[in-house]
């Protein structure tokens, strides 16, 4: 009769709603990663496809870095890129991979003085072989550095350059009352084919000393974001451009006026596509914390006011990619005590700012690392550090589906 009509209405109802639900679940997609595994890196190739990197623990104190290929449904079996003793292994200076148009690779890890101090660390870079796949050590940087570093390194998507942070030339560690009183400069290194320095130019000679720093790539050339170390200790964000060959002098993204006397150990995070960039980034300016992103439309020449991600508990560690007509943010959002979620939220290239939504669970602490992000096709992945690296899968009818579940 009429009840058992409404009854199946009901159930068909339900059944629905949780086939939607289900449906935009977030897949968890772990990859091939040892227990303690950590630094989680993910790399865009030129063609779409997605690598990720991680760092695994060895017996007698040692450590490999290793990476897989997502293959649109799994992870490819682990490849070794180096493995080693008398690592420099830190929770925010993390290696790094990078794919370059021929198919070949390039990766940077920290490695210890032998004889210096704590701080005593550079940067090691190896560059895989597309023929033969094999990697093979090309160039390092501070390696002789008995208590300063070089570190903070970002490859330029696609290219054999980076940037990255390193002493002063010739200075050796000096101090400018930031953490540990190292001063560092901001430096652009190219290399060529052959694995040889084409070039290793500072960008700016006092920076913040132990933030991530950031780089994309335009029409016009490149797009490079650090946090600085201005007068009166003000830590907000400086943009350099690279455009009809020569590079521009820092200007300030936004005077957000973070005064703090020492290093957050919190970078921008970038993403470029044409003529479109953006960065995204936390700041704690006048106590109050956000995660910004601001946007341009002129290959980084200009940048419009910010727009903020969060919803009101910034945790940070913000990342970005370009995703449809816009960019897909993600970063941790504080909930209770040290709890909190990495939250993804998309932004158009207008600037419309669509629903946040929750990616996983996580805690807000350093062993969480900083949290990543990368599209390929139809999908989204994201990586992050919870015991051992995690990563999730995200389609753009899940991403869709996520942000109708928060209006």
């Amino acid at each position: 009769g009429r009840g058992v009509f409404v009854r199946s209405l009901i159930f068909l109802y339900t059944a629905a709603a949780l086939a939607l639900s289900l449906q935009a679940q977030v897949r968890s997609i772990d990859p091939p990663a040892a227990e303690e595994s950590g630094m989680p890196f993910l790399a865009s190739g030129a063609k779409g496809e997605v690598y990720l990197a991680w760092t695994d623990i060895l017996p007698g104190k040692k450590h490999a870095l290793r990476y897989a290929r997502w293959t649109g449904s799994t992870w490819t079996a682990p490849e070794t890129i180096v493995s080693g003793a008398n690592w420099f292994v830190n929770w925010a200076d993390f290696p790094s991979l990078a794919v370059l148009p021929d198919g070949g690779m390039l990766a940077h890890w920290l490695t210890r003085n032998e004889t210096g101090g704590k701080y005593g660390y550079g940067i090691r870079i190896a560059r895989r072989d597309a023929r033969s796949g094999q990697w093979r050590e090309i160039h390092g940087m501070s390696l002789d550095e008995p208590e300063d570093y070089a570190g903070f390194l970002t490859f330029v998507p696609n290219t054999a350059s980076a940037i990255y942070l390193a002493p002063p030339a010739g200075q050796g560690h000096g101090g400018h009352g930031g953490e540990h009183g190292h001063r560092k400069t901001v430096r652009f290194l190219s290399l060529t084919g052959g694995g040889k320095v084409a070039s290793d130019k500072e960008l700016d000679g006092d920076a913040c000393s132990c933030c991530q720093t950031a780089v994309a790539k335009t029409e016009s050339g490149f797009v490079a974001a650090y946090r600085d170390h201005l007068p009166g200790e003000i830590r907000d964000i400086s943009v350099v451009r690279y455009a009809g060959g020569e590079w521009s002098q820092p200007k300030t993204l936004h005077r957000d006026g973070w005064k703090i006397n020492g290093c957050p150990t919190e970078g921008p995070a970038m993403s470029s596509s044409g003529r479109n960039v953006a960065i995204a980034w936390l700041t704690r300016a006048q106590d109050s914390a956000k995660i910004q992103v601001a946007l341009s439309k002129d290959d980084g020449a200009s940048f419009g006011a910010p727009l903020r991600l969060d919803g009101g508990n910034a945790g940070g560690r913000p990342a970005i990619a370009a995703y449809g007509d816009g960019y897909l943010a993600v970063w941790l959002e504080k909930t209770s005590g040290t709890e909190g979620q990495i939250r993804a939220r998309r932004v158009g290239f207008d600037g419309r700012l669509y629903p946040a939504f929750e990616v996983a669970k996580a805690p807000t602490g350093r062993a969480t690392g900083f949290p990543k992000v990368a599209v390929t096709g139809e999908q989204v992945l994201v990586a992050w550090r919870a015991g051992k690296i995690r990563a999730a899968l995200l389609t753009r009818q899940d991403i869709g589906q996520r942000e109708k579940e928060q209006q």
